[in-house]
């Protein structure tokens, strides 16, 4: 093996342990977000199985939090800025249309803005302050460890 094959062996293994670190953490994060997600759905009174269900959880933590109308009005702006995406550029040309793309990033922030609103009337169910939901929003997967783990009581939607 020449100078050249071996360096580039040694490359090519550093990477590769580096990806299998990264796989590695990631699911150990994983396992543990949904574990507090769980812990947070009981401490609120409900089963922790309906953390892990894709948008039925989404749809009970906007229940215990704030009110499920704001769940529908979430969901239309996903489903909207997703489906203007979609038709935000022509496939065959590719030329944009300005109209549906302004539509588009409209309704992406007025999502992100109803995101935030969640996070911050989550940090306040869970006796938690403004500061805190601030955490939420920036650092979220910590955040969520720490209710779900820490010490944090349900005390119910707050106005």
């Amino acid at each position: 093996m020449t100078e050249q094959q071996t360096g580039v062996a040694a490359i090519a293994g550093f990477l590769g342990g580096m990806v299998v670190t990264f796989v590695v953490l990631s699911i150990v994060l994983g396992v543990l977000l949904i574990i507090a997600h769980w812990k947070m759905f009981t401490k609120a009174g409900q089963p922790g199985w309906k953390s892990i269900i894709p948008i039925y959880s989404d749809y009970v933590l906007f229940d215990l939090v704030w009110d499920t109308k704001n769940f529908f009005i979430y969901l239309a702006l996903s489903v909207g800025t997703y489906v203007l995406s979609m038709f935000s550029t022509n496939a065959q040309t590719g030329e944009s249309n300005p109209i549906v793309a302004f539509l588009c990033l409209a309704a992406a922030i007025a999502t992100l803005v109803w995101w935030i609103r969640l996070q911050l009337k989550t940090a306040a169910a869970y006796g938690k302050s403004t500061g805190f939901g601030v955490g939420l929003i920036l650092l979220p997967n910590i955040f969520t460890l720490i209710l779900g783990f820490g010490d944090a009581q349900y005390v119910g939607p707050q106005e």
